[in-house]
């Protein structure tokens, strides 16, 4: 369950980050998927799982891979006996705010299809609502390829997904092949973004932080376009709590009561909106 909002120090210097930077990763480290929704739609008891890549020692026993993974499979995988069904099954990722980013996003898929297997299908959906897949549109396929039978072959996959920019709950799904013939193995996922969501006061000098790191008062540079007797001051967390909400004052804003980390700002007055990622030191 090793997801993150991730950000890289000094990127934001006028609150808009100028390169392609990761927002959300999951890389399955710690062989927890709870937070994921994973579905055995077929109901043949066979689904996603977090365990290690699959592989054989040289008397082709199967044993323990290096990478930790999440992975579906059409055999017994212990005995490499093929199962000869039809599978469908989903991998919903947790709910991602995308409503801080505008512009180019990319889904990165790093994964590989099982040894003994051959270049397959893995199909992406969204879903703006639920995780119910009645809810998901297909929008990418996405060929896994297999080259040699038993090497580590995990490669990144990119799927465009600049349409979810700005929305503030978006499910991504990984949906097995019917014909699946071993399996799929998925050692990283992430997503990442080109660009804050600021298109409001495109036109306008944007809010500046003056320091970045913040240390104790978090100060600000207003943008033209917001009115600072109306200012409404929120900041949340990366797992999108409030921690802050306050009235914007000119001698800044006190964080004493901020552990370290990464941060949103949002500044409303009434009207528009700025949002700011900062870093509290």
């Amino acid at each position: 369950m090793k997801k993150k909002l991730l950000v890289f120090a000094f990127m934001f210097i006028s609150g808009i980050a100028s390169a392609q930077f990761t927002i959300w990763e999951d890389d399955f480290e710690d062989s927890d998927v709870s937070d994921w929704t994973l579905l055995d739609t077929d109901g043949d008891a066979v689904n996603w799982l977090a365990r290690t890549n699959l592989q054989v020692d040289e008397n082709y026993a199967v044993i323990e891979g290096t990478n930790k993974i999440l992975g579906t499979y059409n055999i017994n995988t212990e005995t490499l006996e093929s199962l000869g069904r039809t599978q469908n099954n989903w991998a919903i990722a947790p709910a991602v705010d995308l409503s801080f980013y505008s512009g180019g996003m990319q889904l990165i898929i790093n994964a590989q299809k099982a040894i003994f297997d051959v270049t397959n299908n893995l199909y992406v959906y969204a879903s703006t609502t639920d995780t119910a897949p009645g809810s998901f549109t297909q929008i990418a396929t996405v060929e896994i390829k297999r080259e040699d039978m038993l090497a580590t072959e995990f490669k990144d996959y990119t799927v465009d997904i600049s349409q979810f920019a700005g929305q503030s709950q978006v499910y991504f799904a990984l949906v097995s092949a019917p014909d699946v013939a071993i399996g799929y193995e998925i050692d990283k996922i992430s997503i990442t973004a080109a660009s804050l969501g600021l298109e409001d006061i495109q036109g306008k000098k944007a809010t500046v932080l003056k320091q970045n790191p913040v240390k104790n008062y978090l100060q600000l540079q207003l943008s033209d376009a917001l009115n600072a007797e109306d200012i409404a001051v929120k900041i949340y967390n990366t797992a999108g709590t409030l921690v802050k909400d306050a009235k914007y004052n000119d001698s800044g804003i006190l964080l004493d009561n901020l552990s370290a980390g990464v941060y949103y700002l949002v500044l409303e007055d009434g009207e528009k909106v700025e949002k700011i990622k900062f870093i509290k030191e």
